[in-house]
């Protein structure tokens, strides 16, 4: 699925200033910032013009990526529904592609064109820092979608992705291995912009590995396939620079996976998979396991939504028993990947284990 050259020229002479309220807002929109948590930075303050408001839907709905992978229907009328509220209330002409994209996303029978709309799944496409380019995503809206709650980009994995935008050293030229990847940003991100000498991606939930699967493809269309004899990797590519994987990996049956013959990890990534104290005796387990592997070298990073903190508590005192080390690190300042702050406590944690 390899990226349209006049796409991506279409795409350059849309782009904002960067900086710009423009700019800022389009971003935001890109990657389905819920309407009422967007940051306008002034944008309405005055009067749009109608090249102003063209702009702004050229940015934002009728961007080249939207078009081509769009956000969800409803998500998209709800921005447009709140911007031409915002200018009814000052008395502002709307551009006639304004209530042309309202109405057509409020048709009967908008759908967006996925493989499973049943699921509702659509894309988002997060705006990477320093210029390093784009992700897009194919993930859900919704926090439970298909009986997993992995189809979709979680607030901790957005803050781990900030977390390794400002550690770069501890994750460029690794040996990677991300546990709960779910739709992939965070594993995706580190391939891209990190140059891993190998990373591997694992979920256990047959639709999240689906939708990873087409998420790697779709972010790495130039990638090689190459043949891996394990069952349980059910893609192995090579970027030039760096091996992704993406594996079926069941923790309650890590012994089994082979593990070892496709990645001895330096670093293991991981973001809100601490939420269920029934799963932690295999996650243990799990660790214990690939810590083992590499002799006690390799280090975690966990960022977690705190939903409960005597869940959170209980694992990480089972860790101390284990005779792990602990760290808990400053989460930085959304910045480059946008969630919520306010709204929940995300902490991250560093992992490791005195050498055998």
């Amino acid at each position: 699925m390899k990226p349209n050259d006049s796409l991506k020229t279409t795409a350059e002479n849309h782009k904002p200033a960067d900086g710009s309220p423009l700019k800022l807002v389009s971003k935001q929109f890109l990657c389905g910032t819920p309407v009422r948590s967007i940051r306008w930075h002034g944008l309405f303050e005055r009067e749009l013009s109608w090249d102003e408001q063209a702009a702004l839907l050229d940015a934002t709905v009728d961007h080249p990526l939207v078009l081509r992978y769009p956000l969800g229907a409803e998500y998209q009328a709800a921005f447009l529904k709140h911007i031409i509220a915002q200018l009814s209330s000052m008395n502002v002409e709307h551009h006639d592609r304004m209530y042309e994209k309202y109405c057509a996303m409020l048709s009967p029978g908008t759908e967006l064109p996925l493989d499973d709309p049943s699921i509702g799944l659509s894309y988002k496409h997060y705006e990477l820092p320093h210029g390093q380019g784009v992700i897009s995503l194919k993930e859900s809206g919704a926090f439970v979608s298909d009986g997993t709650t992995g189809l979709c980009s979680w607030q901790a994995a957005k803050a781990l992705c900030e977390h390794i935008s400002n550690n770069r050293d501890d994750f460029h030229g690794r040996n990677i291995l991300e546990l709960g990847s779910g739709v992939g940003l965070s594993g995706i991100y580190l391939a891209k912009c990190y140059e891993p000498s190998i990373i591997v991606m694992s979920d256990c939930h047959s639709s999240v590995l689906t939708a990873l699967k087409e998420n790697v493809r779709l972010n790495f269309p130039g990638a090689a396939s190459v043949e891996c004899d394990n069952p349980l990797v059910s893609l192995l590519l090579d970027s030039g620079n760096t091996l992704m994987g993406v594996m079926d990996l069941d923790w309650q049956y890590i012994s089994a996976s082979n593990l070892s013959q496709l990645i001895e990890p330096d670093v293991i990534v991981a973001a809100d998979i601490v939420y269920d104290h029934t799963l932690f005796p295999a996650l243990l387990s799990t660790l214990n396991y690939i810590f083992c592997l590499s002799n006690n070298r390799c280090k975690f990073v966990l960022a977690c939504t705190e939903r409960n903190q005597d869940t959170l508590n209980e694992f990480l005192q089972l860790l101390i028993t284990a005779k792990f080390r602990i760290n808990e690190e400053t989460v930085s300042p959304s910045r480059h990947f946008h969630w919520d702050s306010s709204a929940s406590t995300i902490r991250i944690f560093t992992i490791t284990r005195a050498f055998s």
